[in-house]
């Protein structure tokens, strides 16, 4: 009876991830974020097939004399796939920070390496048995290890997730705090599931613990698809015009509109067609996340429409003066390296918030700063 609740449960958890699988990919989301998400849920969809198959054998033993055989096999395969999917978090951790320090080989090291520690301990546990046993009846015994290996998974995602805890301060968006609060509660989900199992194995409280924080994660990363424009990942202009309306009313320093657009975007359209056009928006946009992810106070993005995006910054004009030149330089740089046909640059208008400003009167004043510039600029030749 307690076998087949077991596995009752198991396969709730397993239709959950199942469902959330197949919306992640239905989504057509091929961003940083979304892949790392979707690798996630692969992984401990494994992860929870593996206990469901260890289960099977070792509650109903069907096939008498390898029962104590594919037991170690999935267990083993168990551990290996929960050791797999606390590293999927931390990678997925570096993109809520928009940090693509793992995007790069030379780095992927750094997250592969704390990795070999653990994966080395399930491999040698076939002979020593330090991690776990299955005995001649077929029981599962935790070891001293096993807890050794769970306290050292959840140091790495409570490593993983102090520097979310640490951005929550700088970032304007309340939807954006809630993301990285939600996602740094991964370590202490894994905590929460890792002392609840001590209490003993009658029910797979590791197996609800991670369905309903794969749920959350993804239920987050869902709403946060609607607010985002699709071709750039940054925000929409809805977005964009609702966060403008909290901001004027709620903030501590100087708020600055940027309002930029793409130098001759019609020409690269016309001349190389439009699928060249998109990836030229994607590049722009990929410039500014990265310029602006070097600030402290994170300054919010925006597609405002066609090849036109905006900047809202929290700051002193100095500030907003360094962010302007760094995109500039950025995106000259990535131009150079991308080896393009054509050169991207950006005309920038920057306007100051007075008290007597709505939002409307706000976005005018960029609007007329961006004309400005742009009917000064030299012909292009």
């Amino acid at each position: 009876m307690a076998t087949a609740l077991y596995l009752e449960v198991y396969l709730i958890c397993l239709v959950i991830v199942s469902l959330l699988l197949r919306w992640s990919i239905n989504s057509g989301s091929d961003s940083a974020g979304e892949q790392c998400l979707r690798r996630m849920l692969w992984i401990f969809f494994a992860n929870f097939v593996c206990n469901l198959l260890f289960t099977v054998f070792n509650g109903f033993r069907p096939i008498p004399g390898i029962v104590v055989p594919a037991s170690y096999l999935f267990k083993s395969l168990y551990h290996l796939t929960l050791v797999g999917g606390v590293f999927a978090w931390c990678q997925y951790a570096q993109t809520n920070l928009q940090s693509s320090i793992f995007n790069r080989k030379p780095y992927r090291l750094l997250l592969i390496l704390p990795m070999l520690l653990p994966v080395a301990l399930v491999a040698v546990n076939l002979k020593s048995h330090m991690l776990f046993e299955i005995t001649a009846e077929g029981s599962y015994v935790r070891h001293t290890w096993f807890h050794y290996l769970m306290g050292y998974l959840v140091c790495v995602s409570m490593f993983f997730s102090l520097p979310l805890i640490k951005r929550i301060p700088y970032e304007f968006e309340n939807n954006r705090k809630s993301q990285l609060w939600l996602t740094a509660s991964f370590s202490l989900c894994l905590l929460i599931a890792w002392f609840l199992s001590n209490l003993g194995e009658a029910f797979p409280v590791m197996c609800v613990c991670f369905s309903i924080e794969l749920l959350c994660m993804y239920m987050d990363s869902s709403t946060r698809q609607i607010s985002l424009d699709k071709l750039t990942q940054v925000n929409n202009r809805q977005n964009l015009l609702s966060f403008l309306e909290y901001k004027l009313l709620n903030h501590d320093e100087s708020l600055f509109l940027l309002m930029m657009d793409v130098d001759y975007f019609k020409t690269i359209n016309d001349t190389y067609g439009h699928l060249e056009g998109d990836e030229a928006l994607i590049h722009v946009a990929k410039v500014l996340k990265n310029t602006c992810g070097a600030f402290t106070r994170r300054p919010y993005i925006a597609r405002y429409g066609g090849d036109e995006f905006m900047i809202l910054v929290e700051g002193s004009r100095a500030e907003c003066d360094r962010l302007r030149d760094d995109i500039q330089s950025n995106l000259k740089a990535m131009c150079e390296s991308l080896h393009k046909p054509y050169t991207l640059t950006l005309s920038i208008g920057v306007a100051r918030w007075e008290p007597s400003m709505s939002a409307k009167d706000f976005i005018e004043s960029a609007d007329n700063q961006l004309y400005e510039i742009k009917r000064n600029r030299p012909p292009r030749h």
